[in-house]
C-alpha cells in the first residue's frame, strides 16, 4: 500500500519547496519527476520498511532546472522558464499515485506559507515602501497574476497636477516583468513627472498592490545602476552613488623563443570597486543585501544590462552609525574589459 503522507502546496517557491514524504509496505518504489509532459528523473528506492517513510527532496534539483530571463526591451517580459508545472509519479507494486504542483525559482520564507495569497495581491518585489528612482533608472515589477491584470499608473506632476494613464497588461498565470522606468512615465505627458504610483486592476478592483516611486534628478557622473534577480524571482534596482575605481589588468604569459620574449594567452579584466553611498533606510539596506545575495546581477553600461560577478559580496551593518557598503566585481563579457575610447564629436557645419 502506498501513501502519500505529505506534499507540496499547489505553487511554492523552489529553494523552500517542501518535501514528498511516502510510505509503503512494497520492497520497491518508484519515482518519476515530469516538467510538464517531459520526463526529467526516473528513480527507483527500496524503503527499509512499512513504517519508515521515504523522503523525496527535489528543491536544489527544480531550482537548477528553472531560469528567469532579465528584462528585455518589450514593455513585458514573460518569463516561461521560472515558473513551471511539475508531476511526480510515485508506483510501487500495489499503487501509482501522482503530485502536481507549481514552482516559481527563488524563495520567500520557509514552507508552507500562503504563496497563493501573495502571488495574487502582490508584486515579486523586495521593497514595498514608497523608494526614490531616478530619470533614466531601469525599474520593473514582476507579478504572477491569478487573473489578467490591467496595469495602471497614476502620475503627481511639478505644477501639483495629476493624471492617470494605463501603461499595460498582464496575462494569468505567467511570471512576467513589466518595465516601468520613469522616463517611459514621463512620455505620457509634457510636464514634470515628480511622482507615480503603478498598481494592478482586475476590471475596477484593485488586483496588485500600489507601489510609488518619487522620482529625483540623475547624474551620470556619480550615479551607477544595478539590476538584479531577487529571491521572490522578479527583479529589483537600485543605484549606488559612492566613489567608484577601475582597474585594468592584462595577465600574460611569456615564452621565450628563439632569443625572444614573446607574450601569449593574455587574460584582460576590468575590476570596479563601486561604493553604495550612505545607507538611507531599513528598506535600502534591504535591498543591498538582496544584490549581494542574489546569482544574477547586471550593471546599466553604455545604454545596455551588462551582467557581472560580483567578489565576495559582504554587507557590514553596525547599529546607531551611518552606513555603507563596497562592492568589487567584474563583467561577465571580457571584451568589456577594453575601456570605451572617447572620441571627438563631428559636428555638421553649416
Amino acid at each position: 500500500m502506498l501513501v502519500i503522507k505529505s506534499k507540496p502546496d499547489a505553487i511554492n517557491y523552489s529553494i523552500s519547496l517542501p518535501p514528498i514524504v511516502v510510505s509503503s509496505t512494497q520492497p520497491e518504489v518508484t519515482v518519476k519527476l515530469l516538467d510538464g509532459t517531459t520526463q526529467v528523473i526516473e528513480e527507483t528506492y527500496n524503503p527499509f520498511d512499512a513504517v519508515t517513510p521515504l523522503v523525496l527532496k527535489f528543491a536544489l534539483l527544480i531550482d537548477e532546472l528553472l531560469t528567469v530571463e532579465k528584462p528585455g526591451p518589450d514593455l513585458v517580459t514573460v518569463h516561461d522558464q521560472g515558473y513551471r508545472t511539475y508531476t511526480v509519479q510515485i508506483s510501487d507494486a500495489d499503487w501509482t499515485q501522482e503530485i502536481t504542483f507549481k514552482v516559481i525559482k527563488g524563495f520567500w520564507v520557509r514552507q508552507p506559507v500562503d504563496i497563493e495569497f501573495k502571488t495574487a495581491n502582490f508584486w515579486l518585489n523586495i521593497a514595498s515602501l514608497p523608494q526614490s528612482v531616478k530619470t533614466h533608472q531601469p525599474v520593473y515589477l514582476t507579478a504572477l497574476p491569478a487573473s489578467a491584470i490591467t496595469v495602471k499608473v497614476d502620475c503627481v506632476y511639478e505644477d501639483g497636477t495629476t493624471a492617470s494613464y494605463t501603461h499595460g497588461s498582464l496575462v494569468a498565470s505567467k511570471l512576467q516583468t513589466i518595465d516601468v522606468a520613469a522616463y517611459l512615465i514621463q512620455q505620457k505627458s509634457t510636464k514634470k513627472l515628480v511622482q507615480y504610483t503603478v498598481y494592478g486592476l482586475k476590471g475596477t478592483a484593485l488586483q496588485l498592490a500600489k507601489q510609488t516611486f518619487i522620482v529625483e534628478h540623475y547624474n551620470h557622473l556619480i550615479h551607477d545602476f544595478f539590476v538584479w534577480r531577487n529571491r521572490l524571482g522578479g527583479f529589483d534596482s537600485l543605484v549606488m552613488s559612492g566613489e567608484e575605481k577601475s582597474t585594468f589588468k592584462n595577465e600574460t604569459s611569456v615564452a621565450l623563443m628563439d632569443e625572444y620574449n614573446i607574450e601569449y594567452a593574455g587574460t584582460r579584466t576590468r575590476t570596479v570597486k563601486k561604493n553604495s553611498g550612505y545607507i538611507q533606510s531599513r528598506q535600502h539596506r534591504m535591498l543591498l543585501i538582496d544584490f549581494a545575495f542574489s546569482k544574477q546581477r547586471y550593471h546599466y553600461l553604455d545604454g545596455a544590462m551588462r551582467a557581472i560577478t560580483v567578489k565576495d559580496p559582504t554587507v557590514d551593518i553596525t547599529k546607531n552609525s551611518v552606513n555603507e557598503v563596497d562592492f568589487e566585481f567584474a563583467y561577465s563579457d571580457t571584451l568589456l574589459a577594453y575601456p570605451y575610447l572617447d572620441q571627438a564629436p563631428n559636428y555638421l557645419q553649416l
